[in-house]
């Protein structure tokens, strides 16, 4: 195929795209602003943008005083044969949306620092409730040696299929101060992390 048959075949393509796109954004309200559509535009995923960028866009107020906001995680931790184990109990406390409706919440664990985010692990999401239970075991196969050099952040979500996903609160414990071949299970209040 010669060069200018490739540019006609490219304009062609161009325009029909281009004509594609604009019949999307006009089709209704959950097609157009569907997860699906906004991956597709969007390089980063809704809760894999910088946690700045959500303080910015929120819709519950992050702004309590000394960073602590409404609502615990309960966790448990344990190292065992070659397992970091973080299961993932409940939540309780959690705040109503603005809408007055219950959240819709999941929980994001990671082991940083972590450039790559090959350490992310997500529960399911729990439906409208103020108080989730999650009963999740999430699993690091890593050494005893590594893990004591990171901090576990778990973060609380608000699962919205038509907008951003909303940030509720999160915890930060520095692995380096814990006995982690002894179980260790608390509930830790939920604060807005230091970005």
């Amino acid at each position: 195929m010669g060069r200018s048959n490739i540019k006609q075949v490219a304009q062609k393509r161009f325009h029909e795209i281009s004509l594609f796109v604009k019949s999307l954004f006009l089709c209704a309200h959950e097609i157009a602003h569907s997860d699906l559509v906004y991956t597709f535009f969007h390089p980063l995923l809704r809760d894999q943008q910088y946690p700045d960028d959500y303080s910015k866009k929120n819709r519950i107020d992050l702004s309590s005083e000394s960073g602590r906001l409404k609502g615990q995680l309960k966790l448990c931790l344990l190292y065992s044969k070659g397992v970091f184990c973080v299961m993932v109990h409940h939540a309780r406390g959690l705040p109503r949306l603005s809408s007055g409706q219950e959240p819709s919440t999941y929980v994001k664990v990671y082991l940083q620092p972590d450039l790559q985010k090959s350490t992310k692990r997500k529960t399911k999401v729990v439906k409208k409730n103020c108080h989730p239970s999650f009963m999740e075991m999430l699993e690091y196969r890593m050494t005893l040696e590594i893990i004591k050099t990171r901090r576990l952040k778990a973060t609380v979500w608000n699962y919205d299929p038509l907008q951003e996903n909303e940030f509720m609160g999160g915890v930060e414990l520095d692995l380096t101060s814990l006995d982690l071949t002894t179980e260790t299970s608390e509930w830790y209040p939920l604060v807005n992390l230091s970005r």
